[in-house]
């Protein structure tokens, strides 16, 4: 009876063991992989691929095919460029290969005729000797226009003004190294007067005893107009008050030499 017993616990014990190692082997089963080859990770929230974008969205949001989803339209109208939000990798590395651009963009002189005086920017002078980096996307945006450029801004070192400052390259206040049809500023100026003749201004008469930077943007900014001159103002030695003031030019109260 006790050898009986034994031998039925001896199958029990066998009988398990061949089960969990059938299990074992089961769960296994799978394809042979060699010893240098590794699995793709798996990115189930876009945080961990390092784009910006999920600083301040969250992914789910993004993904969402509902109408609070993200919207491209919305973020292209800021002036942002893809490669501003995308690790797109050529993009990344034309830095190191200068012609990759050309292979898609024409950028050999860049047309910017948002004033009176345009500009033709060399953009393919720039680019053999600097890299893309040098530029993009500070201080400019990869899109014609996606920034606002003044000229008050390059004479506080923004845009151009970084290295056109008068010292790794000309200052940004000598005016004909960049726009070279001045014909717009040989014309007389006038500026109409309530109960009196127009006063007439002489930029070509000023140009040529002063610089650009005398004049423009401490007191006068580059709009006609736009500074919003008063004969008060002028009284008050501001505008063209700060030279007419009878000492460095005929006082203001000379009201025949303007207003003829």
């Amino acid at each position: 009876m006790a050898r009986t017993t034994a031998a039925s616990s001896g199958i029990l014990v066998l009988t398990v063991c061949l089960t969990l190692a059938l299990v074992s082997c089961k769960q296994k089963a799978g394809p042979i992989k060699a010893a240098g080859d590794k699995e793709a990770p798996v990115i189930t929230s876009l945080k961990e691929s390092g784009l910006p974008c999920f600083k301040c969205h969250p992914y789910e949001r993004f993904a969402a095919a509902e109408k609070d989803g993200f919207s491209h339209t919305k973020h292209l109208g800021f002036g942002v460029h893809c490669n501003q939000c995308h690790l797109i990798k050529p993009h990344r590395e034309m830095a190191l290969n200068r012609e990759t651009c050309s292979n898609c963009h024409n950028m050999n002189v860049i047309a910017f005729n948002g004033s009176s005086m345009n500009v033709q920017f060399s953009h393919k002078n720039h680019a053999a000797k600097f890299g893309c980096r040098e530029c993009h996307p500070s201080p400019f945006q990869m899109k014609k226009w996606s920034g606002r450029i003044t000229m008050e801004e390059m004479y506080k070192g923004g845009n151009c003004g970084k290295c056109h400052n008068g010292k790794a390259a000309f200052s940004a206040k000598d005016c004909a190294k960049c726009h070279k049809n001045m014909a717009a500023l040989t014309k007389d100026f006038s500026y109409p007067s309530q109960g009196m003749s127009p006063a007439i201004f002489s930029h070509q008469v000023h140009t040529a005893m002063f610089e650009c930077g005398k004049c423009h943007t401490s007191l006068f900014k580059y709009k006609k107009g736009g500074s919003g001159m008063k004969m008060d103002d002028l009284y008050q030695n501001r505008f063209c008050g700060k030279c007419h003031n009878g000492e460095g030019a005929f006082a203001t109260s000379e009201c025949q030499n303007c207003h003829k």
